[in-house]
């Protein structure tokens, strides 16, 4: 049987608690809100002590559920600001509960200064082992080329990667897996993927700079090379960055009338924009590499010529396509956003990826600054803050989402890739407690232009294009906030309490306080419930000043009844009271889907490099997955592709969920696996799990 497990889960429509009204939305649909779990699942563990706290979820014991990574900044970090502790993994138990295991499963990584993390199988064995980035120490003045293998220093910086051993356990791997390769740069983000379809696991971590030295202030704005690691299969690594053509460019920095703003570097005998080799640390050893700040990656098939491709966020600089051009004799990666015409320079964070207008083919979300910089005087010193790239037609504060426009010719079959950003013209009906400001005229000066459509919201780190409630269509939840929390120094600077957007045939509906989905601790929801349209609002913690500071965002199915969860990270930093600080760790929300009573399926993909050491990687990342079902009467198709490095520092589920309205049957399941291999079923019930492992030619 291609089958291999076939579970059915019924889908109860009364799974809202007590005190938890349904939401009716514009379109009269029914929704239940999300509930915060964290604190009675978490406890203690809830508080992370992490400037950049990464999530992942994934089932480490393969016992059916999803378990939670969070990491954590090392323990003994020089400011108070970053004080560390383990990275903690998170045992699902079922019944919404969880037990902290890291100790016992070998992954505290005490003295890790840890960021993001990625779930991948890197040894076919059919158990996903962890990467985890790492970033430069805050505080030390020393950039990367001060680190040395014989100093502490080299251990909190490096990245790692740790090997599950099948029995709970998981063992650090990292010298023998990369030698004299390990990154040391300042890592933030992870994205695997099999590049040349060999199928193993290849590796692309982004790296941002050293924080120490980032400033957006100035023309120097360099950031660090990033790296390309060739699973060898054999548990070790190459770096192939140079070779694949991913080292990257020069930042484009310039002057008010275009000039290029240059460095002449001696070393390399080379004129950098945007990078100033004369820059050093206190080791007096340079500062950074000539290219930009990666916050985000993400591997997928953005042209459907069976090979994944790159896109890559920098901060402060040029939104990266990279199309794959490799073989299985030579790795080759080609720049071409330019020619896509979505090269513009923006604070990029992370990416989502799905089909937001409901047309059967994949479209893209990207975080970034939002209209904050519109509510003050546009800088005139060039740099790498947005807002001055916002000034001229090459920059932009604003969020992107590209519509995926891209076309086939049916005689010669060459595929035209045609992405178009639509943020300013989606219409969307304002959270009726908590509008964003951006749409209050009023807020943004005369300097600039009125934003419109998404363009009008706040900050964004982390975000998820998911089916909220199942009804066939993909909705859009972001967070993310820089500057500190709450009213304290800064914490208004660049705030965000979350959004939750809600698709709907017409136009997008922001549900963020109905969804219970504000990204705000303690924040009380009753009134809200009850409709109380004359709600104290600031009593009840509704309110951006209470906003929390939103990284990471992971989604999955923590309970297995076919509805996607959420989990959020938030930074640490300074709560303020009476206009005094005090440090607390940032919190985590497990935000648990309040479910309904549309259809679903959920399918766990299984490449057979773990059966058989043939066909597809055993994660099945790069896979397609169409669904074409009959939904009251329409036929709709349905398209996802499995992926690693959506959202920022995070990793999501790697299983595929289809909402599917009252649709009880799926006429036709199309999986097209990396290798090529395609395997279609036909009349498959719904509201079940079903794993699929990738058939035999």
């Amino acid at each position: 049987m291609l089958l291999i497990l076939s579970v059915l889960i019924s889908c109860n429509s009364d799974t809202k608690s007590i005190s938890e009204n349904p939401i009716v939305t514009q379109n009269e649909n029914i929704l239940i809100p999300f509930r915060d779990i964290s604190k009675e699942a978490l406890g203690k563990d809830r508080m992370i002590e992490n400037r950049y706290p990464g999530v992942a979820i994934f089932d480490f014991d393969r016992d059916g559920d999803m378990d939670i990574y969070v990491t954590s900044a090392e323990t003994n970090s020089l400011i108070e600001e970053t004080r560390g502790g383990n990275n903690k993994l998170f045992e699902n138990l079922g019944n919404e509960k969880f037990a902290e295991i890291s100790d016992s499963a070998n992954v505290t990584l005490p003295e890790s200064n840890s960021t993001a993390v990625a779930a991948c199988d890197f040894n076919n064995d059919g158990y996903q082992d962890l990467y985890v980035a790492s970033y430069g120490r805050i505080g030390d003045g020393l950039d990367y080329r001060s680190v040395s293998p014989k100093t502490d220093l080299f251990d909190i910086v490096k990245d790692r990667l740790l090997l599950n051993n099948k029995n709970g356990t998981f063992t650090d791997i990292t010298s023998e897996a990369f030698g004299d390769e390990i990154n040391i740069r300042s890592g933030i983000s992870v994205s695997c993927g099999d590049i040349d379809n060999d199928g193993w696991i290849d590796i692309f971590v982004g790296n941002r700079a050293d924080q120490d030295y980032i400033a957006f202030n100035n023309p120097r704005h360099h950031g660090h090379y990033n790296v390309l690691y060739k699973n060898n299969a054999n548990l070790t690594f190459s770096d192939i960055t140079e070779k694949a053509g991913l080292k990257g460019p020069n930042i484009l920095m310039r002057m008010p009338h275009g000039e290029p703003i240059k460095w002449f570097d001696e070393e390399s005998q080379r004129w950098n924009e945007g990078y100033d080799p004369n820059f050093k640390d206190i080791n007096e050893e340079k500062v950074g590499d000539p290219t930009g700040q990666t916050l985000a990656a993400v591997f997928w098939d953005h042209d459907l010529d069976s090979d994944i491709d790159l896109w890559i966020s920098d901060d402060g600089d040029r939104l990266k396509v990279y199309r794959n051009d490799s073989d299985l004799n030579n790795i080759k990666f080609t720049l071409i956003t330019r020619e896509l015409g979505i090269d513009k320079v923006g604070a990029w964070m992370g990416f989502s990826i799905g089909d937001i207008d409901s047309d059967a083919d994949l479209d893209v979300f990207v975080t970034n600054i939002g209209f904050h910089p519109l509510t003050r005087t546009p800088p005139e010193i060039p740099g790498g803050d947005c807002a001055y790239g916002h000034i001229f037609s090459w920059g932009t504060c604003f969020h992107y989402l590209l519509r995926n426009d891209s076309t086939q010719d049916e005689k010669s079959q060459i595929f035209n890739s045609v992405f178009n950003n639509i943020s300013d013209s989606i219409i969307i009906t304002p959270d009726k407690y908590l509008p964003t400001e951006g749409l209050n005229i009023f807020n943004i000066l005369e300097d600039w232009q009125i934003p419109k459509g998404l363009d009008a919201y706040e900050f964004g780190f982390g975000s998820a294009l998911f089916d909220y409630e199942n009804d066939g269509d993909i909705d859009l939840y972001w967070l993310g906030s820089m500057g500190g929390r709450g009213e304290g120094p800064g914490g208004l600077r660049y705030p965000g309490p979350g959004r939750m957007f809600l698709n709907l045939p017409e136009n997008f509906e922001d549900i963020t306080t109905e969804s219970h989905l504000l990204d705000i601790d303690n924040v009380n929801y009753e009134l809200v419930d009850a409709s109380d349209e004359n709600i104290d609002l600031e009593s009840n913690r509704i309110g951006i000043k209470f906003h929390e500071n939103g990284k990471g965002l992971a989604k999955g199915d923590l309970n297995n009844d076919g509805y996607i969860d959420l989990i959020a990270t938030n930074s640490n930093g300074y709560i303020f009271k009476n206009g005094t600080g005090e440090m607390n760790g940032g919190p985590l929300f497990l935000w648990i889907n309040g479910g309904g009573n549309n259809n679903w399926i959920s399918l766990r993909l299984k490449g057979r490099m773990s059966i058989d050491g043939t066909g597809s990687n055993s994660d099945a990342i790069g896979s397609i997955v169409t669904i074409k079902y009959l939904n009251e009467g329409e036929e709709i198709t349905q398209v996802k592709q499995v992926t690693s490095g959506e959202s920022f520092i995070s990793a999501n589920s790697l299983d595929v969920n289809f909402g599917l309205g009252k649709s009880t049957e799926i006429d036709e399941l199309l999986i097209t696996w990396p290798n090529g291999n395609s395997q279609t079923f036909e009349n498959v019930k719904v509201n079940q799990i079903l794993e699929i492992t990738e058939k035999t030619d």
